[in-house]
């Protein structure tokens, strides 16, 4: 049984690591499934954690730009039980089983980011064992098997887990591993605690693992990180940053059984649709933010004299350069495959107090907003009017089917505030109801056509934020004014003396509340709810509600 610190990870792990993706490439298939969990309750007597869920669904971003998995082959379990996290491992097997059954090489990643004490994940209530954890990745049997376990805490700025200096488990492995290996690494040694940080809102053992998977660890510069390269950067990037917290120096561990020879290719982030590069005359430490999702993706120190890059999905971003005196920052549209090169003269000086790449969430400074998002969609809902007082209306405002187009510009003001201007027309046929006296009751049909345009502020409410995970739902809010034009044409035999057709023109002042789900990068669906007040003053004042719900489909330009 084998258990070491990294007193010499690259010898050892390029020594015992295997050539199961490259030996059998020409004949064989490789599947990769990753199963990823995370737990912010550790249950009694120890603090929620705040960036558990972001852990993993940072590195399962990872695995899906760069490594070379199928997004459907990332399986993510935020805040389950113990019986939870079986039945992933249930399913896992089956996957591997079956792609094993038509020939097939597999690899697995499995991932764990919470508390962990007295040799068990603390998943909430519930405890699930290292040795079961252990044996239930074995019992997968595919040819490769990764785990990566970040038992982190919580507390203020750093957090420690637990309430004492308890150790994280260090993972090991038994000599009977699979048929061609299983490595095994934890966030910290047997003697350490786990930590993670509010300045990259995550943990500084998957944050900088995640970071070398993009690319800042391959310094062959071949295009591809290995296992090996990985874990030396995520080994020494840790210790670095935990040299000087209240804990102290974290060291990441490992415990390996492979056979064969060669090494493990993780990713290949020279493929990514857009690559961010560092050339040799930068130097210092760089953040990237992800300013769609709201979080940090990346950090690289920078040596001059050495060249570095990382790989990143289409989106907007900001790199932030920290010096002694200011700050340096660039906002990027990646809307396209293509490189970015960055260079420190072309970036915005902004003051700390303008930093909007720290905290959570991030605000987009004032400073750096010249460049605005815009997105287009088309609609389709109802529009009704409601006489508060029980009134019928006669059939002046019937319900009403419409179709939408609509414009948001993003980020007007700050970050977090949208601009929505829209437009909207329908028709519907009806019955016009008037009391003709001595004639009694009259009606007559109509087409009634109705158009609309309006415009709404509105806030993006920070759900990411209040739920201490990232979600891909979007909640917004704000007031909304609008101005309706409804045209009345007779359309039957019996019509009013003289008269054809009838329009009304007034404005309802309201507010608008939106749902968006999104489904991609560039585009999302929207619920849309709109309330508003609509005065009615032909023949006497009365005071109406004007209700709409459409659904719509965005496309971000």
């Amino acid at each position: 049984m084998h258990r070491r610190r990294l007193a010499d990870p690259v010898v050892a792990l390029a020594a015992a690591s295997l050539a199961a993706l490259s030996s059998s490439a020409a004949h064989a298939a490789t599947q990769r499934f990753a199963l990823l969990v995370a737990a912010h309750d550790g249950g009694a007597g120890l603090p929620r954690l705040r960036y558990a869920g972001r852990d993993a669904s940072r590195l399962g971003d990872v695995l899906v730009d760069v490594g070379g998995f199928a997004r459907t082959d990332v399986v993510t379990l935020v805040d389950v039980d113990d019986d939870d996290v079986r039945a992933g491992f249930d399913a896992l097997s089956a996957r591997v089983a079956d792609a094993r059954g038509r020939g097939d090489e597999v690899v697995v990643v499995v991932y764990y980011s919470g508390h962990a004490s007295d040799g068990a994940l603390r998943l909430g209530s519930s405890r699930l064992s290292m040795t079961e954890w252990r044996a239930r990745l074995e019992a997968t049997h595919a040819d490769v098997r990764l785990a990566f376990v970040d038992a982190c805490g919580a507390g203020a700025i750093t957090r420690e887990k637990g309430a004492a200096l308890a150790a994280p488990f260090v993972l090991q492995v038994d000599e009977a591993a699979g048929p061609r290996g299983q490595v095994l690494i934890g966030s910290s040694s047997s003697s350490e605690v786990s930590q993670e940080s509010d300045d990259i809102q995550g943990s500084f053992f998957t944050h900088y693992l995640a970071t070398g998977l993009r690319g800042d660890a391959d310094r062959d510069d071949d295009g591809r990180v290995t296992l090996n390269e990985a874990y030396a950067y995520a080994y020494g990037r840790t210790v670095a940053a935990t040299a000087t917290t209240r804990s102290g120096a974290q060291h990441p561990t490992y415990a390996f059984d492979l056979r064969g020879a060669g090494d493990v290719v993780l990713s290949t982030p020279r493929g990514a649709d857009v690559v961010v590069t560092f050339p040799d005359g930068l130097e210092g430490r760089y953040f990237v933010v992800d300013l769609d999702r709201q979080r940090f993706v990346a950090e690289v120190e920078k040596k001059r004299g050495d060249a570095s890059s990382i790989a990143l999905p289409r989106g907007q971003y900001a790199i932030k350069k920290r010096t002694d005196e200011h700050l340096l920052i660039a906002r990027v549209q990646a809307r396209e495959k293509g490189t970015i090169v960055v260079d420190d003269a072309a970036m915005d000086r902004v003051s700390f107090a303008d930093d909007f790449a720290k905290g959570s969430p991030i605000a987009l400074s004032a400073t750096v907003s010249r460049q605005l998002g815009l997105s287009l969609s088309l609609g389709a809902g109802m529009h009704g009017v409601v006489d508060v007082t029980g009134v019928d209306d006669g059939g002046l405002f019937p319900t009403t089917p419409l179709l939408s187009v609509s414009t948001r510009v993003h980020g007007l003001l700050n970050r977090d505030l949208d601009l929505v201007v829209d437009a909207g027309a329908g028709r519907v046929p009806s019955t016009r109801v008037v009391d003709g006296g001595a004639l009694g009751t009259l009606r007559y049909a109509t087409d009634v056509t109705q158009v609309q345009a309006g415009a709404a502020a509105l806030w993006t409410l920070p759900l990411s934020s209040w739920l201490d995970r990232d979600v891909p739902f979007v909640v917004d809010a704000g007031p909304r004014v609008e101005g309706l034009f409804f045209s009345h044409a007779f359309t039957g035999d019996v019509r009013p003396a003289g008269v054809a057709q009838q329009t009304y023109l007034t404005f309802a002042p309201g507010a608008q509340a939106d749902v968006g789900w999104n489904f991609s990068r560039f585009a999302h669906v929207e619920l849309v709810g709109r309330a508003g007040y609509l005065p009615y003053t032909v023949d006497e004042l009365r005071h109406l509600v004007v209700l709409e719900g459409f659904a719509s489909v965005w496309l971000d330009l």
